[in-house]
């Protein structure tokens, strides 16, 4: 009986192993896409205090927009000036996202800053 919890044990310490190895890695991977953003966001012309939600929600409907279209300028022109331009607008009235304008603007503002 001995010899057969002992035979479980190195397999335990192998699968204990594998989920550390890969915990490791997703936070590596996590790290590494939060630098990416946080280098987008200045690479947008971002001026403002980095908010990883507002960029989100506001990256999000750049990203339908362009799901919308499905035109390659569409993403860029939406992203451009830190969502601060007339194309972000049109996408906006696209999405049927009038009534969230007045929040929208708020987090351009902010991420902005200018």
């Amino acid at each position: 009986m001995k010899t057969f919890l002992f035979s479980k044990f190195p397999r335990k310490m192998n699968f204990v192993t594998i989920v550390f190895s890969l915990a490791a890695i997703l936070a590596t991977v996590c790290v590494q896409a939060d630098r990416n953003v946080k280098r987008s966001f200045s690479d947008l012309g971002c001026m403002g205090v980095f908010d990883k939600a507002k960029f989100a929600r506001l990256d999000r409907v750049c990203e339908e927009c362009y799901q919308l279209f499905r035109e390659s300028d569409v993403l860029t022109s939406c992203r451009s000036n830190c969502f601060k331009n007339d194309y972000f607008m049109k996408c906006v009235d696209a999405l049927l996202l009038r009534k969230d304008q007045k929040a929208l603007d708020y987090m351009v503002n902010h991420l902005y800053g200018r």
